[in-house]
């Protein structure tokens, strides 16, 4: 059997030579927004807890005010007491929220007092909201012990100047309790 050298370059085009081990492996390196936005301050938690109070009512409201940066979703805990409740995600809704009340983000990079760019509400009933449409749907069971989490790799991704909202379509009796973590990136 014979072997033959094979010469890796990389994608810049200017025919740099591949890292390798010294038993023969390619070194390479991943990259994670969420990981990058947080060592930036632009990763962000909002922490809340709501009984929506109805059935297909919009709960949680949020906007992104950022001019020319994407607001990203990469994570959800969400916990419920009685009711099985499905969850609908929706993004590009329209209109005013109702009587919200006023959600303040904190930032993940503890200490930098930075703030997010968005406007954030929550109501005990529903906001009013129109139009849109559902990204997922998460079912939150009632029975499950802790809070549930729901994860998208690559994120859902809100543009600037766009709304998002959670909607139960079904009275959870009880308060839903939120975790959601985002961050910022360059809009494409």
């Amino acid at each position: 059997m014979s072997y033959e050298s094979v010469r890796v370059t990389d994608a810049t085009g200017k025919n740099y030579g591949a890292k390798t081990t010294d038993t023969g492996q390619l070194v390479v390196q991943a990259r994670q927004s969420a990981r990058d936005a947080n060592a930036l301050g632009n990763a962000y938690s909002v922490v809340t807890e709501i009984d929506s109070n109805a059935a297909d009512g919009d709960f949680f409201y949020m906007r992104n005010t950022n001019a020319v940066m994407d607001l990203v979703i990469h994570k959800i805990r969400i916990q419920t007491g009685s009711v099985d409740t499905p969850v609908d995600i929706k993004v590009g809704c329209t209109g005013t929220p109702t009587s919200g009340t006023a959600v303040i983000p904190t930032t993940l990079k503890c200490g930098s007092g930075k703030q997010a760019d968005v406007d954030c509400q929550y109501r005990i009933a529903d906001m009013a909201l129109t139009g849109g449409f559902v990204v997922d749907t998460l079912y939150v069971d009632k029975d499950f012990v802790g809070t549930q989490a729901f994860e998208w790799p690559a994120g859902i991704i809100v543009p600037p100047n766009t709304a998002m909202l959670l909607n139960s379509s079904a009275d959870p009796t009880a308060d839903i309790e939120i975790v959601l973590f985002f961050h910022f990136r360059p809009a494409e």
